[in-house]
């Protein structure tokens, strides 16, 4: 498989809490899963290379 690349995802709660992390994944799927896995109660809105 590929290397893993880098990528930026924002999540948002129920709140209207915004966050943006930064994490290593295969695409873009995978990263906004990992993000939502990560953080409980957040749900992901998008991700982006960096």
């Amino acid at each position: 498989m590929a290397n893993p690349k880098n990528y930026y995802v924002e999540l948002r709660n129920n709140s209207g809490t915004t966050i943006g992390i930064h994490l290593y994944a295969h695409s873009e799927y995978a990263a906004m899963q990992m993000a939502a896995e990560r953080n409980p109660g957040y749900r992901a809105l998008f991700a982006r290379l960096t």
